[in-house]
């Protein structure tokens, strides 16, 4: 069976090659394939920036977002625990120190537990419905920290929150998937 050696115009319906991208007749483009294809990837893309808050399992040697000194035993005596040692970084040291190099970033700051202070840019649910702030940054910067919160009662906090609000948390370097990501932060 022969392949048709012609088509018709999109457009103005007349005949033209196969394999034209642009009406000789028209002069319009007959588009293609391509820019469904992108669309899709770029949707996709954005889907999975927005799903960044979903949880990672825990490993043995991930760090308590907040320091206990003590914790109840089955016995009902108190076992002392060592301190987590908590990092002091502003949201734009982190943000651009990741922005730089984020294998680095990675291994400077994830599973670590830092203390942030700052200034609300938004507050939000995910795409899965999980609580976050993000940290204001440079007015056109389109990544930014992005905080979750899990503690019901921290997230009553949040609840007051209003933009340009000063705060200061602490929680967990989760790494970057289009943010920089903190995990399981608690109000200081």
């Amino acid at each position: 069976m022969e392949t048709p050696k012609a088509k018709k115009c999109k457009f103005c319906q007349s005949e033209i090659p196969q394999k034209a991208s642009v009406c000789p007749q028209c002069g319009r483009k007959q588009g293609g394939k391509a820019k469904w294809v992108i669309a899709v990837i770029v949707v996709l893309l954005i889907f999975s920036a927005l799903a960044g808050g979903g949880e990672k399992p825990a490993s043995s040697g991930e760090n308590p977002p907040v320091a206990e000194n003590s914790t109840p035993s089955d016995t009902g005596k108190t076992e002392e625990t060592a301190p987590v040692e908590i990092m002091e970084v502003s949201p734009a040291d982190l943000l651009s120190s990741y922005e730089a190099n984020e294998v680095k970033g990675d291994a400077l700051y994830e599973g670590k537990t830092m203390r942030l202070n700052g200034t609300v840019g938004s507050i939000g649910k995910d795409v899965l419905e999980e609580v976050y702030i993000t940290f204001a940054g440079e007015e056109f910067s389109i990544t930014s920290v992005q905080c979750y919160f899990s503690d019901e009662a921290q997230i009553e906090k949040v609840m007051e929150l209003q933009e340009g609000d000063t705060i200061t948390l602490v929680g967990v370097c989760d790494g970057k998937f289009g943010n920089v990501l903190i995990k399981d932060c608690v109000f200081e």
